[in-house]
């Protein structure tokens, strides 16, 4: 026959009382976090789910920013180019207007004045910065200045010919920018077999027309140059498109994530409350059960 002292009772009690007290705590916990689960070990299986999920929800919202960086960088790119195409449209209708038999060398200088203006201001678009202080056009070479005029009609690209690009999903790179090299240095030359960059040509048209003396191969330059610039602009297009479809299907899939996530480490908060309704009743009849039993002894029938 076993026999129970009072002490192994009352500890049995007091046991059985703390071990529905933590489970009212868990609950109340996993009320206040919204989470299934509070820790790893509560559930191996879901918590390593949510770990790799949470993992690829990172990766893909950095997609998101990179998209939005280069975004930024090509939409900069695009009003850059606007603008040089205007400054190559005015140069254009100059040199049109330099070749006319009419004007006299005095008229010519003038023009020559506002051609060597465009020549600055063309200058300064091809060595534009981002917002980040990065050079548009230096390739890689982002730190520098890309363009330099060395004087006399000397004009120099110390860039490379790479393109910087951005992984804006888990199998896509996109690139955020184009060279100088090839937008203003590698323009084809007015017989077709040469390279001319685009700022030696505007400073010999600005000569020519100092010189009285024009010639029809500038218009012909100032067409390729401007060639090259609406193909760039294409390009820059198309990538942002590119970028418009990549972020709306990373979007999807973090919609899709997310809401696996959720359904493996989100609560059910109705069911959990109710759970907790049920745990603190039985709880409370377990301390009311307690404080009666204890207060019992073989004295209280003697």
């Amino acid at each position: 026959m076993i026999r129970l002292s009072s002490a192994t009772f009352y500890q049995g009690g007091v046991d059985a009382m703390l071990e529905q007290q933590q489970r009212v705590f868990e609950s109340q916990m996993q009320l206040s976090t919204g989470r299934r689960f509070l820790d790893p070990s509560d559930d191996p299986t879901a918590a390593a789910q949510v770990v790799g999920l949470s993992e690829a929800i990172a990766r893909t919202e950095q997609f998101q920013q990179n998209i939005l960086a280069a975004r930024n960088r090509l939409e900069l790119e695009d009003t850059v180019l606007g603008n040089v195409d205007n400054l190559l449209q005015r140069a254009r209708e100059l040199t049109v207007q330099g070749l006319n038999d009419t004007l006299t060398a005095q008229d010519r200088q003038a023009v020559a004045v506002e051609i060597r203006e465009l020549l600055d201001e063309l200058l300064a678009l091809a060595n534009t910065r981002d917002g980040n202080g990065d050079y548009l056009f230096a390739g890689t070479r982002t730190g520098t200045r890309p363009f330099v005029d060395n004087g006399g009609g000397s004009f120099a690209y110390a860039g490379d010919q790479g393109q910087r690009s951005l992984q804006v999903g888990s199998s896509r790179r996109v690139a955020d920018s184009d060279s100088g090299l090839e937008v203003f240095m590698k323009v084809p030359d007015a017989t077709g077999t040469a390279y001319q960059d685009v700022f030696t040509s505007l400073y010999r048209l600005a000569a020519d027309l100092d010189a009285d003396n024009p010639g029809g191969n500038s218009l012909t330059e100032i067409d390729n140059a401007l060639e090259r610039v609406l193909a760039t602009r294409a390009r820059v297009g198309a990538r942002l498109n590119a970028l418009d479809r990549e972020q709306d299907v990373n979007e999807g899939f973090l919609v899709r994530l997310r809401e696996t996530r959720s359904r493996i480490e989100d609560l059910d908060i109705a069911e959990a409350a109710t759970e907790l309704n049920r745990q603190m009743v039985v709880l409370q009849a377990a301390q009311q059960a307690y404080v009666k039993v204890s207060g019992l002894s073989l004295f209280n029938f003697l």
